[in-house]
C-alpha cells in the first residue's frame, strides 16, 4: 500500500513540504496503521533512504510525524551515523524544520500553543507530551475510546487485540495494569487508547 503522501497533509502545508523534499533521493511511503509507531526512518545498504508514515485521518498529526522523520533524514545526510537518534542535533534540526510551520496558516489555534511549547525541547515521541496529545486528539476522527489516564483505578478495559486488563496504580510515568486472563502485569503509557468495559 503506497498512498499519495501529499493527500494526507493539511492542504496549506503541501507546497512547503514539497519544497523540503525537493530532489532528495529519499522514498516516502504511506503504509497501513501500525500499533507501535506513527512513522520511521530507515537506511539500508544499497537502497534509497526510506521514510514510512502511517496513513492517518488527522492531517496535523501526519504533518508532525513527517517533520519528525524528515529531521532524522536531514541529520543522517549531514552527519551519517555519528549522532544520537533523538539527541541535541536531532532536536535542533526538528525545531528548525518545524518553526516555519508554527503559524495559524498551517495549524489551528488549539494546537499552536501546545505545539510551540513542545518544540522548545522536542521529545522522541509526541506521546510523552500530555498537552500536545490532548490537543491533537481534538482533530482525530471521533471514536469511543479513552486514554488509560482517563480511566478510574480498578476499571476494566479492552485493548485492540481483545485482551482485557484492569487498571492499577501509576508507577512514575506509566500505569501498572493486570491482564484478567493471565494475571500478568504490564506497564501502559498514559495515552494508549482503549475501550472501557
Amino acid at each position: 500500500m503506497n498512498l499519495d503522501f501529499y493527500s494526507f497533509l493539511p492542504t496549506a502545508a503541501q507546497e512547503k513540504c514539497a519544497s523540503l523534499i525537493g530532489d532528495n533521493n529519499v522514498q516516502i511511503k504511506v503504509v497501513r496503521q501500525r500499533k507501535t509507531k506513527h512513522g520511521d526512518f530507515r537506511v539500508q545498504r544499497g537502497k534509497p533512504v526510506t521514510i514510512t508514515l502511517n496513513a492517518m485521518e488527522n492531517p496535523y498529526r501526519f504533518l508532525l510525524t513527517f517533520l519528525h522523520e524528515w529531521a532524522h533524514y536531514v541529520v543522517f545526510t549531514s552527519y551519517r551515523r555519528r549522532q544520537k537518534p533523538h539527541g541535541t542535533t536531532w532536536q535542533n534540526t526538528f525545531q528548525a524544520l518545524t518553526t516555519p510551520f508554527l503559524t495559524a496558516d498551517f495549524f489551528p489555534e488549539p494546537l499552536l500553543k501546545p505545539l510551540q511549547k513542545h518544540m522548545q525541547k522536542p521529545k522522541a515521541t509526541f506521546a510523552a507530551d500530555a498537552s500536545l496529545v490532548l490537543a491533537l486528539r481534538q482533530f482525530d476522527p471521533p471514536n469511543d475510546k479513552k486514554c488509560i489516564f482517563e480511566l478510574e483505578e480498578g476499571i476494566l478495559f479492552r485493548v485492540s487485540d481483545g485482551r482485557i486488563f484492569q487498571k492499577g496504580t501509576k508507577r512514575r510515568t506509566r500505569f501498572v495494569c493486570t491482564c484478567t486472563q493471565t494475571k500478568r502485569r504490564y506497564l501502559f503509557p498514559p495515552f494508549v487508547q482503549v475501550n472501557e468495559m
